[in-house]
């Protein structure tokens, strides 16, 4: 997948600065292209992953989604069906407080992450 459509690389990058910046989306696309990460789509909504083998787990990590919050939950049963057909049991992902009113069944809080700039 390479992101062609303006309007998404807006969102994606909007996404990326909010994240401080650690990746940018010459860095998401190259990521696309050698399997590092995976793109995942639902009409306007995208959403981008990470496969993590872990000693005792298989974890799927939704790192960015941009787009709809209604189209993201039909992403996230997709993302979820496929998670399990690749052997993962574990879905994690960070958000904005807004989204927790709006989880699926089943999400947990882990924890909170804080960044600091040194």
């Amino acid at each position: 997948m390479i992101i062609t459509d303006p309007k998404m690389a807006k969102l994606m990058d909007k996404a990326l600065a909010a994240g401080n910046n650690l990746f940018s989306l010459d860095d998401i696309q190259e990521c696309l292209r050698d399997g590092r990460m995976q793109g995942h789509v639902e009409g306007d909504t995208w959403a981008i992953t990470q496969i993590h083998d872990w000693p005792n787990r298989k974890s799927v990590n939704i790192l960015y989604v941009v787009g709809s919050i209604e189209e993201s939950i039909n992403l996230q049963a997709k993302i979820e069906k496929w998670a399990k057909e690749i052997g993962a049991n574990l879905l994690t992902a960070v958000g904005r407080e807004g989204w927790w009113e709006r989880r699926t069944p089943g999400w947990k809080k882990m924890g909170i992450l804080y960044s600091k700039d040194i």
